[in-house]
C-alpha cells in the first residue's frame, strides 16, 4: 500500500544501490523524498554497460552468498541470475614469466592451503597486527607442515602462490598492500551462505536496480531523481530560534539550493574522506572526523577485453600470473610504457585474466595497488596493448593468442563522484577505534536526526557488497520511518486476538501494565474460534467443547454461567460396515477396549519397539500381533481390522494430524485431562467466552484487520512490526499469538527468533481438519445417535475414505456432523459447500441402505487450513520432538536481548499439558503474559 506525501521532506544524496533502497522504502511509507545524483546515471557503483554485444559490470558484478543476503533473496525467485558454470576463481591455472605454467596438483595444494587460512577466522581473531604477518605465518608454517622443507621447486612454487595471493586478496580488500589491512578483516567481514559467485543472467547488476524499482525506473527517475546535482555545502545546524532551525540546506555545484527535514548521505566513504572539510557547516564531530579519516577506502580496476575468438580451451577457466624476480628485474626495460615506481612495473599488479559466463570470448584482468588511479588515465590503446604483452608472455608458448577487438575497464579511483571502489578494515582504522557504528550514527539537532549517513562503508560486517548497501539504506529509512510513528509506540504488543492474545491482554491489565496493544488480522476476535447462528441457535466452526474441568478457563466461564449442563461424545451411534451391516456393541467395545490399552501404554511400549516412537508404527504393530494371536476366526479378525481403520481415522482427526506416523508414541502421555470429561459444551457457543474477555480489554487497544507483515529488531534492540496497511508499531516486548502454522511459514522469523526457536516451529507438528455440518428439516436417523462409517480394506474413495462418521450435534436436532482429517482437507475445502453435501449424500445413502436419506437444507464446511491467518487446526507433538527439551517445551522459552525478555510466543502448541485445546492456549497466554509482568514489575523504574 502507497500512501500519499505526508510525511516530512527526505534529501537523499547519492543515487546508488543505498539510496534507492532508501528512497524506495521511505517513498512506501509516504516520506517526500528527492534523490540529488552526482553523475549523469544512476546506480553508483552499480554500472552495467553493453559491450562485445554483451552487458558487462563495470562496478558490482557477483551478489556474494545467498542465505542472509538480500538481495539475492528478493530476486531468488525471478529468473534473473544464474551459478557459475565452473568455478572460476578455485582451482586456479597458474602461468608463469618464464612462459610455463604450474603442476597444477601443486598449485591446488598450496590454493587449499590459502582458502583454509582464510577460512579460519576464529584464529585470526586471536591474532593482531597487519593481514600480512598473519597470512605469512600462517602460510609458511602449512606449507611445512603439508610439503617439507626441503625440496627447492616446492618451495619456490609456495613463493609464487604467496605472491600471488598478496595481489589477489587486494580485489577484495583493495588496499595498496596488504600490511594495509587488518588481520581483523577476516573476523568483522560476514560471508553469507551459498555460491559467492552467482550472477546475472543477461543485463548485469541493473537488473538489480530494476527489481528495487519495480521495474519501473523511468517513472522513479522523473518523480524522485535529479541527476548532474552534485553537493558541495551541507548546512546541518542552522543557529538561532529561526524557522529553519531543525532544516538541512544543500549547496550544489550548478547553484541549485535544497532544503530539507532529514538529508540521507549514500556517497562513497572516498568523497566524505576527500571532501569533509569543507562539505558540511558546522564541522563534523570529532568522532566522526576519526572515521573519515581512518576508516580506507582503496581502489581496484577491472580491464574487460574481447577476443574475435576462443583462443583457450574450454577447460582453462583463468590465466593467473607468477611472476619470477629476474622478469620483474627486467619488465621495466621490456615494457617500458605506463607508470614505473622504485623500479617496478605497474603490470606486476595484474594479477590475472578470468573467464566470465556471459560472453566466452572476453577474459576480464584485475589491477590492484598502489598505481591504479595512475593506470586509470593511460590510454585504452595502451592498456589493450600491455593487456596482450603479459597474456602472451605468460601464455603465448602454450596458446596462439589472438589479437583483442576491444577493451573497456573502470576508472572508479579517478571518478571525483566516488575516489575508489570499496572500503575494507585498515590497520589505522583499528589503532584509531574508528568503527562503521561510529560513522553510520547521524548528526542529530534537538533530538532530531538532520543527517544520516548509509553507503557499504557504514554497515558493520556486510561492507563492501551490494547487499551491505542496501541494508544500510534500509536502517535508515526505518530509522526515519520509526521516528515518523513514534506515537505508535508501546511497551508490549501481542499479536493475535484468539484465546491466547485475549488472555495475555488481560493477564497484563491485571499487573496494571496497560500499555500495550493487541493486533488481530481478522475482522473479529477469536482466531480459531468462530461461533455462527443457525436457526437462532450458535454452532461453533472452529473450537467446540471444554476439555475437561481442571483448568482456569472453565473456572471462568462456569463462574460466568457460560457452561451447558448437557454434555457431548464422540463415536455414538451405529457402526456400520460398507455392505450396510451394523455391528454388535459388544465387538464395537472390544475392539475400542484393545485400541485404548495400547495407546494407554504406548509410551512404555516404545523401548520394546526397537526405539520406534511413532505411535501408528506402534499401534499397528500391537493391534495386528494381538489378531494374530487371539482372533484365529478370519472373518472376526476382518470386522476388528475395520474397526481398527475407524480409530486410526478417529485418531487422525483426533490429533489434528497427517497420519499416525508423525504422532510421538513417547510424548503420547504429555496431554493431560485428568477429569476425563473432555466435551463441555457452551450454552451460547464459544464466542461468548470471546466476548467475556473482549469486553475486559479497552476498545482503542484492540486494532482489528491490521495484518503484520514483518517482524525485525531496531538498532536499539526494540521490535518493529511492519504493517500490511502501512507504517509500523515499534514495542519493547512482543507475545506472538499466531498459530504454529503461520509461524512456520511467516517470512523473515528467523530474523528475530533464534535458530533453536525455528527449529522446534519447524518439528512441531501442525494439521488441520475439517467439519461439515449438515442441516435437514427433520432427525430422519431416529434415536440412532449417529452412524460411523466402517471401510472394507478393499474400498477405494476419494475425500470421503478419511471421514469417521456423523455426529449428532449439540441444541441442533436435526444436524449431523461429521470430520474430515489427513490429506483429504485440503480437497474439501477446495471444493464447493453444495458439493461436498451432495457427496455426503451419496455416502450415508451407500452405506444406509434402510434409511431414506434425504438432501441437507442446508451445508456448512469449515476453512481453516485455506485462511491465511489460521493455516491448520491444531497443533500435535511429532516424533522429532521425543526430546524433554524440545517442542513445546523449547518453544515456551523467552526471546532474550541482554537479558531481556523481547520476544515470547503463546498459543495452544505453547502448553505442555494441554496443547491443541482452548484452555491450553488460555493458559499459555496467562503464563506467557505472567512472566513478562514479572519482568516489568522487577525492573520498573524507582519513582
Amino acid at each position: 500500500m502507497h500512501c500519499g506525501k505526508t510525511m516530512a521532506k527526505v534529501i537523499i544524496v547519492g543515487a546508488g544501490a543505498s539510496g534507492i533502497a532508501c528512497a524506495t522504502r521511505l517513498i512506501a511509507k509516504g516520506f517526500d523524498v528527492t534523490i540529488l545524483e552526482a553523475e549523469n546515471r544512476i546506480g553508483g557503483r552499480i554500472h552495467s554497460v553493453h559491450f562485445g554485444g554483451t552487458n558487462v559490470d563495470l562496478g558490482a558484478q557477483w551478489i556474494h552468498g545467498e542465505k542472509g543476503n538480500v538481495v539475492y533473496e528478493m530476486v531468488e525467485n525471478l529468473n534473473l541470475t544464474d551459478y557459475p558454470k565452473s568455478s572460476t576463481y578455485s582451482n586456479m591455472s597458474f602461468f608463469t614469466s618464464t612462459g610455463t605454467m604450474l603442476d597444477k596438483k601443486l598449485t591446488n595444494q598450496l590454493y587449499e592451503i590459502v582458502e583454509n587460512i582464510l577460512e579460519e577466522s576464529d584464529l585470526a581473531s586471536e591474532h593482531k597486527g597487519t593481514l600480512r604477518e598473519y597470512f605469512d605465518s600462517k602460510y609458511t608454517k602449512q606449507v611445512n607442515a603439508k610439503l617439507g622443507n626441503e625440496n627447492k621447486e616446492l618451495l619456490n612454487a609456495a613463493e609464487f602462490i604467496r605472491n600471488w595471493f598478496s595481489k589477489f586478496y587486494l580485489c577484495m580488500d583493495p588496499a595498496e598492500d596488504l600490511a594495509q589491512v587488518s588481520v581483523n578483516s577476516l573476523v568483522k567481514y560476514r560471508e553469507c551462505k551459498g555460491n559467492h559467485l552467482v550472477h546475472w543472467k543477461t543485463n548485469g547488476f541493473a537488473s538489480f536496480l530494476n527489481v528495487l524499482l519495480e521495474n519501473n525506473p523511468k517513472s522513479f527517475l522523473t518523480e524522485h531523481v535529479l541527476l548532474n546535482k552534485e553537493v558541495i555545502k551541507i548546512v546541518w545546524d542552522q543557529t538561532g530560534d529561526s524557522k529553519d532551525r531543525g532544516k538541512v540546506k544543500l549547496f550544489c555545484a550548478d547553484s541549485s539550493r535544497f532544503t530539507a527535514d532529514h538529508v540521507i548521505l549514500t556517497v562513497s566513504i572516498g568523497v566524505l574522506k576527500e571532501t569533509y572539510q569543507t562539505l558540511f557547516k558546522p564541522s563534523l564531530p570529532l568522532c566522526k572526523i576519526n572515521c573519515l579519516e581512518t576508516i580506507p577506502m582503496g581502489t581496484c580496476q577491472k580491464i574487460i577485453i574481447k577476443f574475435p575468438n576462443k583462443w583457450w580451451p574450454d577447460e582453462v577457466k583463468d590465466f593467473s600470473f607468477v611472476w619470477t624476480d629476474e622478469d620483474k628485474k627486467t619488465l621495466p626495460k621490456e615494457f617500458p610504457f605506463g607508470p614505473i615506481r622504485n623500479e617496478r612495473s605497474w603490470l606486476e599488479d595484474i594479477f590475472g585474466f578470468y573467464t566470465v559466463d556471459s560472453d566466452p570470448n572476453i577474459l576480464l584482468g584485475w589491477l590492484v595497488g598502489s598505481l591504479v588511479k595512475e593506470v586509470e588515465l593511460l590510454s585504452d590503446e595502451l592498456l589493450m596493448n600491455a593487456s596482450l604483452f603479459l597474456l602472451r608472455k605468460f601464455a603465448g608458448e602454450i596458446y596462439k593468442i589472438s589479437e583483442p577487438s576491444e577493451i573497456i575497464r573502470s576508472k572508479w579511483g579517478t571518478n571525483p563522484h566516488f575516489l575508489g571502489t570499496y572500503s575494507y578494515v585498515g590497520v589505522e582504522m583499528e589503532a584509531r577505534e574508528a568503527t562503521r557504528e561510529d560513522l553510520a550514527k547521524p548528526l542529530v539537532v534537538d533530538g532530531k536526526e538532520v543527517v544520516l549517513f548509509a553507503g557499504e562503508a557504514t554497515h558493520s560486517c556486510y561492507f563492501s557488497t551490494v547487499h551491505g548497501a542496501v541494508e544500510s539504506g534500509w536502517r535508515e529509512a526505518d530509522r526515519l520511518i520509526e521516528r515518523s510513528y513514534k506515537s505508535r509506540r508501546h511497551k508490549v504488543v501481542i499479536v493475535g486476538a484468539g484465546i491466547a492474545g485475549l488472555a495475555a491482554a488481560t493477564k497484563l491489565l491485571e499487573n496494571k501494565i496497560d500499555d500495550f496493544l493487541l493486533l488481530e488480522a481478522q475482522e473479529e476476535a477469536g482466531g480459531r474460534i468462530k461461533t455462527v447462528q443457525i436457526g437462532n441457535k450458535p454452532i461453533d466452526l472452529g473450537a467446540q467443547w471444554m476439555h475437561g474441568k481442571s483448568n482456569p478457563l472453565y473456572d471462568l466461564a462456569k463462574e460466568k454461567q457460560l457452561i451447558s449442563d448437557e454434555m457431548s461424545e464422540e463415536g455414538l451411534g451405529l457402526y456400520v460396515r460398507s455392505n450396510g451391516k451394523i455391528l454388535d456393541k459388544f465387538m464395537v467395545d472390544k475392539v475400542a477396549f484393545k485400541v485404548g490399552q495400547i495407546l494407554e501404554d504406548c509410551s512404555k511400549l516404545v523401548s520394546e519397539n526397537s526405539g520406534c516412537t511413532a505411535l501408528g508404527t506402534i499401534l499397528e504393530q500391537h493391534f495386528f500381533r494381538y489378531l494374530e494371536e487371539h482372533v484365529p476366526d478370519e472373518s472376526e479378525a476382518e470386522v476388528m481390522k475395520e474397526l481398527y481403520d475407524w480409530h486410526v481415522r478417529f485418531q487422525v482427526i483426533d490429533n489434528s494430524c497427517k497420519d499416525l506416523s508423525k504422532l510421538s508414541a513417547k510424548r503420547w502421555a504429555d496431554y493431560v485431562c485428568l477429569d476425563d470429561e473432555a466435551h463441555a459444551n457452551m450454552k451460547h457457543g464459544y464466542q461468548s467466552l470471546v466476548q467475556l474477555l473482549l469486553d475486559g480489554l479497552p476498545d482503542n487497544q484492540v486494532k482489528f484487520n491490521t495484518e503484520v507483515t514483518k517482524i525485525s529488531f531496531s538498532p536499539q534492540s526494540e521490535i518493529k512490526l511492519d504493517l500490511l496497511a502501512g507504517g509500523s508499531i515499534v514495542c519493547e516486548h512482543l507475545i506472538l499469538t499466531p498459530s504454529l502454522g503461520v509461524l512456520k511459514e511467516f517470512q523473515g522469523l528467523s530474523n528475530v527468533l533464534p535458530e533453536s526457536l525455528m527449529v522446534n516451529i519447524a518439528n512441531m507438528g501442525f494439521a488441520s481438519i475439517c467439519k461439515v455440518y449438515l442441516f435437514y428439516d427433520r432427525k430422519w436417523w431416529g434415536d440412532s445417535q449417529g452412524f460411523q462409517l466402517l471401510w472394507s480394506s478393499d474400498h477405494n474413495a476419494t475425500w470421503q475414505r478419511h471421514i469417521t462418521g456423523f455426529d449428532e450435534v449439540f441444541n441442533h436436532e436435526n444436524t449431523l456432523m461429521t470430520w474430515v482429517g489427513g490429506d483429504s482437507v485440503r480437497e474439501v475445502e477446495r471444493l464447493p459447500a453444495e458439493e461436498v453435501g451432495k457427496q455426503c449424500t451419496e455416502l450415508l445413502r451407500t452405506f444406509l441402505p434402510n434409511y431414506s436419506v434425504p438432501e441437507p437444507m442446508e451445508v456448512i464446511r469449515t476453512q481453516w487450513l485455506s485462511n491465511p491467518f489460521i493455516k491448520g487446526s491444531y497443533s500435535h507433538i511429532t516424533p522429532e520432538c521425543d526430546d524433554c527439551n524440545a517442542g513445546i517445551n523449547a518453544l515456551k522459552q523467552p526471546v532474550l536481548v541482554d537479558g531481556v525478555p523481547r520476544i515470547l510466543l503463546a498459543g495452544e502448541a505453547i502448553h505442555s499439558s494441554h496443547y491443541s485445546t482452548t484452555h491450553g492456549a488460555y493458559e499459555s497466554g496467562l503464563d506467557q503474559a505472567q512472566v513478562l509482568c514479572d519482568f516489568l514489575l522487577e525492573n520498573k523504574p524507582a519513582i
